[in-house]
């Protein structure tokens, strides 16, 4: 079974830091590291008990939150869910590998159509939770129909948005909000349905 290219992360600096998550000035030495990636703890590794994983829940670059980091560039990173006290000057963090290939997730599947409820806006897009699915998605800039028509008002939290699945290999999943996604979604399972 083939897996994700892994990515990795150097610690420059630990800003703060307890048993369950910290703020860190970190590098990217390799891939690309995005939200809601996992990453094995190294002060967890040792012993019979699977390793701790820290989860990326903000990344910073020039005081902005932006998607994701790449080589070799630099960011503040918030990571969470297990013990950031042990990390150091010089620490790799190593991204969890994930297999590739089925969804991520089992209940949607591309070109499917959802109800979801914005619940976190930033300048390259909105997180999104679907209704009915234990799934976060995402919905990128120039896919909300506010980027095309300044009628249309800038998402924001709680807002209420039809979608359609545009890519379920990806984590988060990403969502379209716009009506010619949602009509090529329709046409592509008419045909499906029909052969």
């Amino acid at each position: 079974m083939s897996h994700e290219v892994g990515s990795t992360l150097q610690i420059y600096e630990v800003e703060y830091g307890d048993d369950h998550g910290g703020v860190c000035v970190v590098r990217c030495l390799s891939g690309v590291v995005r939200t809601g990636q996992l990453f094995l703890s190294p002060t967890a590794t040792l012993g019979p008990a699977p390793a701790a994983t820290l989860t990326t829940t903000k990344i910073e670059c020039y005081g902005r939150e932006v998607p994701f980091l790449d080589p070799p560039h630099t960011a503040r990173v918030t990571l969470s869910g297990g013990p950031v006290t042990g990390l150091t000057r010089g620490t790799v963090l190593t991204a969890a590998l994930r297999p590739t290939g089925p969804p991520v997730s089992t209940q949607l599947v591309n070109d499917q159509e959802a109800d979801a409820v914005v619940t976190a806006v930033a300048s390259v897009g909105s997180s999104v939770e679907v209704a009915g699915a234990a799934v976060a998605g995402f919905v990128d800039q120039v896919k909300h129909t506010s980027w095309w028509s300044e009628e249309v008002p800038a998402p924001q939290v709680g807002d209420q948005l039809h979608v359609v699945v545009l890519d379920d290999s990806r984590d988060p999943v990403r969502l379209s909000t716009l009506r010619s996604d949602i009509e090529i979604a329709r046409t592509s399972r008419s045909r499906r349905r029909a052969t």
